[in-house]
C-alpha cells in the first residue's frame, strides 16, 4: 500500500511535458478565437451601417419627404458596405384611433389623423464562418 502511495506521488509530483499538454488543451480555443474575431467584428460593424441607413431614410421622412424611392435611395447610398441580399423598404401610412386611416383624409371622428413613416432594412450579416440574416425596422410618428 506505502509503494503505491509512492508512485501516485511521484506521478503529481513529475512536471516533465505539462507546457505541452497545456499548450494543446489551450490551442484550439485561441484557433476558435482568431477565426471567429474577424466575423464578429464584420457582423458587428455591418448591423451599425444598416442601423445608420435606417436612420438616414427616417431623417429624410421626418425632414418632409414624402418621396418613397428617394428615402430608399438615401437609405442604401447611406448604408456604405450594403451585403448583396441588402433590401430597405420605406413607407408612410397613416391611422385614425390605432386603426388605419387615409391620409389626406379626416377620420371618422373628425380629428386629423396620424401620420408614421416606417423603414425596414434586412441583409445578411457576417462573413465566412458566422453569418446571419438581420432585420430591423424604425417608425416615427410625423407631426
Amino acid at each position: 500500500m506505502n509503494k503505491i502511495i509512492r508512485r501516485f506521488k511521484a506521478l503529481f509530483s513529475s512536471s516533465s511535458g505539462v507546457a505541452g499538454i497545456e499548450f494543446a488543451m489551450v490551442l484550439p480555443v485561441l484557433a476558435a478565437i482568431v477565426v471567429t474575431l474577424p466575423d464578429a467584428a464584420q457582423a458587428a460593424m455591418s448591423v451599425m451601417q444598416m442601423e445608420g441607413a435606417a436612420r438616414a431614410s427616417i431623417q429624410y421622412g421626418m425632414g418632409g419627404g414624402t418621396d418613397m424611392s428617394m428615402a430608399q435611395t438615401i437609405g442604401m447610398q447611406a448604408w456604405a458596405t450594403h451585403p448583396s441580399n441588402a433590401a430597405l423598404t420605406a413607407s408612410r401610412y397613416c391611422e385614425c384611433a390605432g386603426a388605419a386611416g387615409t391620409c389626406g383624409q379626416s377620420c371618422p371622428d373628425g380629428s386629423i389623423p396620424q401620420t408614421y413613416f416606417s423603414v425596414t432594412a434586412s441583409g445578411l450579416m457576417g462573413g465566412s464562418v458566422i453569418s446571419f440574416n438581420k432585420s430591423i425596422t424604425r417608425t416615427v410618428r410625423l407631426q
